[in-house]
């Protein structure tokens, strides 16, 4: 399989899962109003690489696309963090600093959320994938 199949096999059960993964993550973060939990991209992850490595044979790259998916909420604390800074006030380079520093902070927040959450997911999908043998047989079985 070439790596453009692989994507599109994995988007099968990841564009599904990173979808219930992101609805969790932010309905427990809108419950909370302060703390942002993964849980729910690992399990998910779990299960996606489950169902992923049972029917095409390998998790590889299922989770990470799931836990890409599932960090979109990441994206609300993101927004929180600028308008919590856009009412900075003073002299001009003070602004302007502050503005700088808050774009530059919120685009490594950003970074490292969906950094973290697609290994999150990957690190589930491969724990899933652990628990099921694959329905792929070797070329020397095929004969048999």
């Amino acid at each position: 399989m070439g790596i453009v199949t692989d994507i599109e096999l994995n988007w099968r059960y990841s564009l599904p899962g990173g979808v219930l993964a992101a609805t969790v993550v932010a309905l427990s973060y809108a419950e909370s109003n302060s703390k942002m939990s993964l849980g729910a991209v690992f399990f998910v992850g779990i299960i996606v690489g489950f169902l992923s490595k049972r029917e095409y044979g390998s998790s590889k790259g299922t989770g990470a696309l799931t836990g890409l998916i599932g960090a979109v909420p990441v994206v609300w604390i993101l927004a929180q963090i600028l308008t919590a800074t856009s009412g900075l006030s003073g002299p001009a380079w003070f602004v302007a600093a502050g503005t700088i520093t808050t774009v530059l902070y919120t685009l490594g927040v950003g970074m490292l959320g969906f950094a973290l959450s697609a290994l999150v997911g990957e690190v589930g999908a491969r724990i899933g994938g652990a628990f099921t043998r694959s329905n792929s047989q070797p070329s020397a079985m095929a004969d048999y």
